[in-house]
């Protein structure tokens, strides 16, 4: 059972605060929470414990007297696999409880991208087979956490090599959603004349998934060796694993659908019905966990110029027929001068403008001082989703631009 302590510093002094506090803290286990009441904001603390990132941070109540502030501990890495390791057998089962999917959607919502990437490897490196984590807990991610994982990807421009893996899924997608209308459709004609226009449409969705073998090549040759150069070897794996399934069954999609007067009609019906309820099933969920896992460990963990590298092997090997063509889109630049500002106006004004802010746009701002508190802030409160460059470092005025990306 998870513990909840309250310290009350509230008219302390600021030594005897810190001496309540920062041992309160330290006592915590694994999902024990502290609250902290004070009579002002602790933002500072706040940003502080944030940057750690051992704990999960959230406010009570906010002023105006009393600000009360609560710090979870979160679980450890060895903490984490455990709990990874008892939730696969419970998904191992034939039947999911509801009290199993709870604690998937509370460990996993918990878990980024590059952690559960690394927690899967490790687990398969102990001895957990890829099947039971391909059937069980990708699996599951699909059912509990499809919100919680598209909320948190991290986005970013054409021409960025994910830019356009992601938008030939896309394209992918609409295909499988063709197919499995007319699969639907399929199951009650009886002979070809009956499906009508309906065998030029299967025709169109296997060759597009057919010619999507160069969007898999350039996952293969060009960005998975890269992820396990940065010891990223499972997830790859397990997706090349899939690649060989889907390109065997959509070869023979094609085979099918291309030469019809080759079969007799209830086994082209029954062929193109089991392929296309295969593909369609699997390959979308392959695709949600590509766009949301695996691409998302890769964003984290390869430096730009490793993605320069990608990009340059994606142009060599090619492009599909459907590949959208590059549209790089420079955002429009606000300036905003703070040296005229008083400082408590400063904050609120930046915040303001940096949320109004589009994808791809930035925010210049003007600075009488080094502004490396707000970096740290950003850094807390917006990890992933921001670029920080420096314009102009000093004497007298820093010129920073933040990209909201």
């Amino acid at each position: 059972m998870n513990a909840t302590k309250t310290i009350d510093v509230k008219g302390l002094g600021h030594g005897e605060k810190e001496g309540l506090i920062f041992p309160g803290i330290e006592s915590l286990a694994a999902g024990d929470q502290l609250r902290i009441v004070v009579e002002f904001n602790p933002i500072p603390l706040v940003y502080m414990l944030k940057a750690q990132g051992d704990f999960d941070i959230s406010y009570e109540k906010e002023g105006p007297d009393e600000w009360i502030l609560n710090v979870k501990r979160t679980p450890t890495e060895e903490d984490k696999k455990e709990q990874f390791r008892d939730l696969l057998k419970e998904l191992g089962k034939d039947e999911i409880s509801a009290e199993s999917k709870a604690k998937a959607r509370k460990l996993l919502e918990s878990v980024d991208a590059t952690t559960l990437g690394i927690l899967e490897q490790e687990l398969i490196r102990e001895g957990v087979s890829h099947d039971d984590i391909r059937k069980s807990l990708c699996d599951v991610h699909l059912e509990v956490l499809r919100d919680s994982l598209v909320a948190q990807r991290i986005e970013v421009q054409a021409p960025h090599p994910v830019n356009t893996l992601m938008a030939e899924h896309v394209i992918i997608l609409d295909a499988l959603k063709k197919l499995s209308g007319v699969v639907e459709r399929l199951e009650g004609k009886n002979s070809l004349e009956e499906l009508g226009d309906d065998i030029e449409v299967l025709k169109d969705v296997s060759h597009h998934l057919v010619e999507a073998e160069l969007h898999h090549q350039r996952e293969e040759e060009a960005l998975f060796p890269r992820l396990e150069k940065h010891d990223v070897v499972e997830p790859p794996s397990i997706m090349k694993m899939d690649h060989v399934e889907f390109r065997k069954r959509k070869k023979e999609l094609y085979q099918v659908t291309h030469n019809p007067g080759d079969y007799a009609f209830d086994e082209f019906k029954s062929k193109v019905i089991d392929l296309g309820k295969y593909l369609s099933k699997e390959l979308e969920s392959h695709i949600f966990k590509e766009d949301n896992i695996l691409y998302q460990i890769g964003l984290q963990v390869l430096t730009p110029e490793e993605w320069e590298e990608v990009k340059r092997e994606c142009d060599k090997i090619g492009y599909c027929c459907f590949t959208p063509a590059d549209q790089p889109k420079e955002g429009k630049v606000v300036d905003l001068d703070l040296r005229t500002m008083p400082p408590f106006e400063r904050h609120e004004r930046i915040f303001e403008t940096w949320d109004a802010l589009k994808s791809g746009e930035t925010l210049r701002i003007i600075n009488d001082h080094d502004p490396k508190p707000l970096h740290y802030q950003y850094e807390a409160e917006y990890k992933g989703q921001y670029e920080w460059e420096y314009e102009q470092s000093g004497p007298k005025d820093w010129i920073v631009k933040i990209k909201k990306v």
